[in-house]
């Protein structure tokens, strides 16, 4: 996926040379010609899609800057509005089935997640120790880590 997405770039750089159109709408023009080379190149090979590999990073990427925005907008409210409204609690999320790379980029994930921090990972990487900000219940506060988990794996890691 890396080498095809700097391939991509690559491709409209020698687009950007090639139709000497130095605009932003030349740019675009020089990665839509690239993904649609690249895409062409993987169906003939029979290599993975590059395009729904595309497609599904672009889709969790939307979900990971939503959980964000509802974040910040939670932490702001917080601040603004006088009181104690937090349930701070710390919990252990099975990481067992991640494999060291997975483990880095789902701690990653929690961690830019304001009001939320991996506090800690066991010594044999099978368990993460993450604090959390509002977590009124344990078993939601699990439930939407193995959300995150779910799609990591599913769309970044597939």
């Amino acid at each position: 996926m890396t080498r095809r997405l700097v391939l991509n770039v690559g491709l409209a750089g020698f687009y950007l040379l090639w139709a000497d159109e130095r605009t932003w709408l030349g740019l675009l023009l020089g990665v839509a010609v690239g993904f649609v080379v690249i895409a062409v190149y993987d169906l003939t090979t029979g290599r993975p899609n590059y395009t729904v590999r595309l497609f599904r990073l672009v889709r969790f990427g939307t979900y990971f800057l939503s959980i964000l925005v509802r974040a910040n907008l939670q932490i702001a409210w917080e601040i603004m509005t006088p009181g104690f409204d937090q349930t701070p609690r710390i919990l252990r999320y099975p990481v067992a089935h991640l494999t060291a790379v997975q483990t880095t980029v789902f701690a990653n994930c929690i961690t830019l997640t304001p009001g939320t921090l991996v506090v800690d990972v066991t010594a044999d990487g099978g368990f993460l120790y993450v604090h959390c900000m509002y977590a009124e219940d344990r078993a939601s506060a699990i439930d939407g880590l193995r959300r995150l988990d779910e799609r990591l794996q599913r769309e970044v890691f597939a």
